[in-house]
């Protein structure tokens, strides 16, 4: 195993995180990582609460031990070294107990350490309620101490062979064995040797067949880096609050984790200041934030918002605001501002993160780019390399005409057909996947819209009945998405007499009028934006061949700014539009704009629907994740946008159990930080994000905190209101 040289892991992981992916390792069906035999669960491994650690663990220890049979032959080499002992790593020495596999486990700290950690009495949940914990593993609904204390019996009972505290600092394989090397004492002893520390600990090497990481994401917290700061002054993790009784306390940080623990010192009696960079906790939730203004009224704690600590000394911390500083007296300072995955780990063992680009990757990409070209260029009858005249395919438009008898097809016709093909056969692996009825129906419905109203009728059956055909889409594929929805013409124009296609022209305008105008903004109203994930052809794809890529939208700030490219497109869509009827109409002379049809289709076609719905669009799904177009530049998702902004009807309502897990947020393909409306308990819709319900988020939640409801205007009809949480009194 090669190791990563530290300045371009950095440089991936920074990319990774500028195009919104999270620093989760890649893993194929049985938690195996691109390092053959390194198995990643629990935290790293995203197992969302305790309960599906345990299960993760066990579920890839009976896999590991499936595969290798038996015991090996060497006295020296363990069979499966698991590193880690909180939930997922020892769900996995649980399940090896009772094989003849020489297993070892080891742990940086102690076993549970991160569960054992959190405040005292705090009530640990033990759902999902439905699954069962693994065999010989207790698990119910307690204070983190009788767990801790549990679990601690049930590992001296079954006699675990635990090593602690010892941590690895690296590992190669050769031989198809790893060569794993450790340093027993306490934790950072790694990072001393590598800095030239003498005497670091004493080293250990072991050999192991096959690895299980389990050494979960949360025990790296991130420091402040300013001076004063030393293990002993500051501290990461409140035990016991009513052990600072009487004391000065400087709390920093802004979230759950610091707004608990500002709040708890100060009901034991501590003299509690707490030092936020923000304006306002909104990243907490509202039954804290709540707990911390009726605290706060009280005058304790005191609120430093705008601060940040700049040195901490014997007794005092010096906090900086709006350019001044003054002393805070502090006799215990604690930090709470997040963890860090062990991401220097993973990179000494060689393990590949979802984010990061390699050559295979590249070579895929544009492979799938090349494919999306082909049949775009097929479907649309392009004359573009390499199916143009005098090109290498030239032949092969003309081979896919053919007569059915009926009617004679031509190449966009056996396109839509392998367009529906792979929007069935990719929604049957779809409906396998996402097993809740709501998400059934979703594919179910994404399936037979594609296959019936967007396939059958217009390709199959309108032949027999009309002349034109496509006109039927116009029902199905409504303005501003395709121009022509909106657009048709009778056939005198121009030609010195009417004939009866005047009338047929004008129903077919009013059709599609009716749609974009009347129907659209009569579903929006009832149903929000969920014709993006329930019915579109666009949608279908992404929902289906897509679902693979959905976890990698991009997210953050400068992403949701970018959502309004949609919204500059359906501007650009109506002057499209009107020169296209201008011409078809001939309502102004042809010479005062002359051929206007002509370059308004030439420039809306090519540059919209082949380079940004198609090439684009679908090409980028490995890369941005499945919902580029939807998302970035569909014109009319833009415009449902508009209309379920002012009185939309649909959204997603939270309780008050969201754990943080972050599921919804991984799985969001329109890149929505799900999980920062559920801590805050507020609702999702269209007011405030880009959602099109397709309900993943709520398929995927543990604790089942989402619900959908369609009952509820987001917002008024007239001026609208976007809704914001409750605002502190400090707040403004």
């Amino acid at each position: 195993m090669a190791q990563s040289k530290p300045r371009s892991g950095r440089r991936r992981l920074e990319f990774s995180r500028f195009i919104g992916v999270r620093d989760r390792p890649r893993l194929d069906a049985n938690h195996q990582s691109n390092v053959p035999g390194l198995y990643i669960v629990g935290d790293l491994a995203d197992a969302p609460v305790i309960k599906l650690a345990f299960r993760q663990g066990d579920a890839v220890a009976r896999h590991i031990a499936a595969e290798l049979g038996g015991t090996s032959s060497q006295s020296d080499v363990v069979d499966v070294l698991i590193i880690g002992a909180g939930p997922a790593g020892i769900g996995a020495a649980m399940a090896l107990r009772d094989t003849d596999l020489k297993v070892v486990v080891l742990d940086r700290t102690d076993p549970f350490a991160t569960i054992a950690d959190f405040p005292k009495g705090k009530l640990i949940f033990s759902e999902p309620d439905e699954l069962d914990s693994p065999d010989g593993i207790w698990f119910g609904d307690a204070p983190k101490e009788e767990l801790v204390d549990r679990w601690t019996a049930m590992l001296s009972e079954n006699d675990l062979p635990l090593q602690f505290p010892e941590e690895v600092c690296g590992a190669v394989r050769r031989d198809r064995l790893f060569v794993v090397r450790t340093r027993v004492g306490p934790t950072g002893l790694c990072r001393q040797a590598v800095e030239g520390d003498s005497s670091p600990g004493a080293e250990n090497t072991l050999l192991a067949r096959r690895i299980i990481l389990a050494a979960g994401k949360r025990g790296q917290p991130n420091a402040l880096g300013i001076p004063g700061e030393r293990p002993g002054r500051v501290h990461t993790r409140l035990e016991d609050a009513q052990a600072h009784q009487g004391r000065d306390v400087v709390v920093v940080g802004g979230g759950d984790s610091a707004v608990e623990a500002a709040t708890a010192l100060a009901e034991a009696g501590a003299r509690v200041t707490l030092s936020y960079r923000g304006d306002a906790f909104h990243r907490a939730k509202k039954k804290n934030r709540a707990r911390l203004v009726d605290a706060a009224e009280r005058g304790n704690p005191s609120l430093a918002l705008g601060s940040r600590p700049i040195q901490i000394a014997d007794g005092t911390v010096t906090l900086a605001a709006e350019g001044q500083e003054r002393e805070v007296p502090a006799d215990d300072v604690f930090v709470f501002i997040g963890n860090r995955p062990p991401i220097g780990l993973l990179q000494r063992l060689g393990v590949r993160m979802q984010g990061e680009m390699d050559i295979g990757r590249w070579l895929w990409f544009g492979g799938f780019a090349a494919l999306t070209w082909l049949f775009y260029v097929l479907k649309h009858k392009k004359d573009f390399f390499p199916f143009g005249p005098g090109h290498i395919l030239e032949q092969v438009p003309a081979l896919l005409t053919v007569d059915l008898g009926f009617r004679t097809v031509a190449p966009d016709f056996w396109g839509t057909a392998l367009y529906s093909l792979l929007i069935v056969v990719f929604g049957i692996r779809a409906l396998r996947r996402h097993e809740g009825p709501d998400q059934k129906k979703r594919y179910i419905s994404l399936m037979v819209f594609q296959a019936v109203f967007l396939f059958g009728i217009p390709e199959l059956l309108a032949p027999l009945v009309i002349d034109r055909p496509w006109k039927v889409y116009a029902l199905t594929v409504p303005w501003p998405l395709s121009i022509w929805s909106l657009v048709d013409a009778p056939s005198w124009v121009g030609s010195g007499h009417e004939t009866t296609d005047f009338w047929t022209a004008v129903g077919w305008l009013a059709v599609g009028a009716f749609t974009s105008f009347g129907l659209i903004p009569w579903y929006v109203k009832h149903n929000g934006q969920r014709f993006c994930s329930w019915m579109c052809g666009c949608g279908g794809l992404a929902e289906t061949l897509g679902d693979f890529w959905r976890h990698l939208a991009p997210r953050g700030r400068d992403a949701r700014r970018a959502e309004w490219g949609g919204r500059i497109l359906l501007l650009l869509a109506i002057p499209v539009t009107l020169l296209i009827v201008n011409d078809a109409w001939a309502f102004i002379a042809k010479d005062a704009l002359y051929s206007s049809k002509a370059f308004a289709q030439s420039w809306y076609g090519l540059m919209v629907d082949f380079w940004l719905a198609s090439v684009l669009g679908v090409a980028l799904y490995p890369y941005f994740g499945n919902r580029v177009w939807c998302r970035f530049f569909c014109p009319l998702r833009a415009w449902m946008g508009v209309l379920a902004r002012r009185f939309s009807r649909i959204s997603i309502r939270p309780d008050d159990r969201c754990i943080g897990c972050g599921e919804c947020t991984r799985y969001c393909q329109m890149g929505i930080d799900v999980e920062r409306f559920a801590q805050k308990e507020i609702r999702l819709d269209n007011s405030n994000s880009a959602c099109i319900q397709c309900g993943i988020c709520i398929e995927v939640c543990p604790m089942d905190v989402l619900t959908l409801d369609k009952g509820r205007e987001v917002g008024l009809a007239l001026g609208g209101t976007v809704l914001s949480p409750p605002r502190a009194p400090w707040e403004g």
